[in-house]
């Protein structure tokens, strides 16, 4: 009796995975939601790193303060905005609906995200030691060479489990791209609910997969923190 039971859980759970990944249509949705959400998620990230590093390098060079100072206010103002905000008032009001939505969500992410990272960016290069540069100089290093082989190691080993923590929300943030009528994971696989009937199966799946791919970024940027800073 317990084996008839677990025999037809079985075949009924077969049903329902077939049901929800494995028809055309659902393959198509899913495949094309990861893609969507990859795309963003990558872009996104390099978006910010690119504006963080900006905002980093202005604050420490003293140089063009007065770009400095209002990018400075605005990223670190337009953090304390909900994501899902701030990527709807960029592409109804910035853009007027008239720019791709992957596009728009990476300007916006990449906007939101920069923020925070700028902020770890400072405070921990600030928390390396004035004797750290004077040792530099007396070895002879040039500035970058002191910010290459002394501070920027030291820094990145400090604040690398806090860029695991920011880049995590930033994927998490991607399932947003729904509000503005663009295809996500996260719609893919709401739509695949919504027509198979069928809940804990699509929601098992995202979990389990947003779970994996936290995972793989936290592996990724510490083998690139090996590859990066590593003494040969």
């Amino acid at each position: 009796m317990v084996m008839g039971i677990l025999m037809s859980w079985f075949q009924d759970f077969q049903q329902q995975i077939y049901r929800n990944f494995l028809t055309d249509d659902a393959l198509q949705l899913i495949l094309g939601g990861f893609q969507n959400t990859l795309v963003i998620f990558l872009f996104g990230a390099i978006w910010a790193f690119v504006l963080a590093s900006l905002i980093t390098y202005l604050h420490f060079s003293h140089r063009c303060q007065w770009l400095y100072r209002p990018l400075q206010w605005f990223v670190a103002t337009i953090h304390d905005v909900p994501a899902v905000v701030l990527m709807m008032f960029f592409y109804y009001v910035v853009f007027s609906a008239s720019l791709n939505g992957v596009l728009v969500s990476i300007i916006a992410l990449g906007v939101y995200t920069s923020g925070s990272l700028a902020k770890l960016f400072k405070i921990h290069i600030h928390q390396v030691g004035k004797e750290q540069y004077e040792a530099g100089r007396m070895l002879g290093f040039t500035p970058w060479q002191i910010y290459r082989y002394i501070v920027l190691p030291q820094a990145v080993h400090n604040m690398l489990p806090l860029v695991i923590g920011e880049l995590k929300v930033l994927l998490r943030a991607t399932s947003y791209a729904g509000y503005i009528a663009q295809k996500d994971l996260v719609k893919a696989v709401d739509r695949i609910r919504s027509e198979t009937g069928d809940a804990f199966i699509p929601l098992l799946f995202i979990s389990l997969l947003y779970l994996f791919l936290s995972w793989l970024i936290a592996k990724a940027i510490q083998w690139l923190n090996v590859k990066l800073f590593r003494h040969d």
